[in-house]
């Protein structure tokens, strides 16, 4: 018996010592105040931009936190920052949502099944689930981005971002969330927070982290104008 052990951890050895490394693994990521992500984008639609993805404040609704999550696109000089209180993961339908378009006031979206819809291109942030990465998994790759090299897990996934969060049912708004045909490819690893994403293929755009931290603070201080008080001239 003790020669058998003895050659089935040199076997095991050898294993690794060839080459063999661990199977990588996903979890979905934390989320806490301060962590923040950015990702360059090449869009067809809008060409290449920064995305910032940022976690700056929390709240408790309906018995369970709810995030105050902000995603600022910049195109050149122009920025537009979408502030939005969500469920966590974006999973669900935000409950309120304020909009900065550059130097312009502040305004807030009226509350409803309006903010379904928004953000409305395929850059809302969205948190995959540990088994809708595992059932598309093709495999380990390692990708260079721009804060360093990392080992992923490489999958396809449906992309459910570009619709909407909640479907429209009579007056109200089932939240559940409507997945398309487009299938995109991840490439995830836990040591990235708030998406744990490296790179985003899809028919309409890729993504590549460009940088993250944990020190975000809200890039919205004033107080926002209700869309429904705005007069306009």
């Amino acid at each position: 018996m003790k020669r058998y052990s003895t050659l089935l951890v040199v076997f095991l050895f050898g294993l690794f010592s060839a080459g063999c490394k661990p199977r990588v693994s996903y979890s979905t990521p934390e989320w806490s105040v301060g962590d923040w992500i950015e990702y360059d984008v090449e869009s067809q639609e809008l060409g290449k931009r920064t995305i910032r993805y940022a976690i700056t404040g929390i709240d408790t609704l309906h018995g369970e936190p709810y995030y105050w999550l902000e995603m600022a696109s910049t195109i050149g000089g122009d920025r537009v920052i979408h502030k939005m209180l969500v469920p966590y993961g974006y999973r669900g339908v935000a409950e309120r949502m304020i909009v900065k378009f550059g130097d312009q006031p502040a305004v807030e979206m009226p509350q409803g099944d309006e903010l379904c819809w928004y953000p409305t291109d395929e850059n809302r942030p969205f948190v995959f689930l540990e088994e809708e990465i595992e059932q598309g998994m093709k495999g380990d790759s390692t990708v260079t981005v721009g804060t360093g090299e990392y080992r992923c897990i490489w999958t396809e996934v449906n992309d459910i971002r570009h619709n909407r969060v909640g479907v429209i049912s009579g007056d109200s708004v089932v939240s559940k969330m409507v997945s398309d045909t487009t299938v995109i490819e991840l490439w995830v690893n836990d040591s990235i927070p708030l998406l744990r994403i490296a790179i985003l293929k899809s028919p309409r755009e890729e993504m590549k982290l460009a940088a993250f931290g944990h020190d975000a603070v809200t890039m919205i201080t004033e107080e926002p104008t209700p869309l429904g008080s705005i007069v306009f001239e």
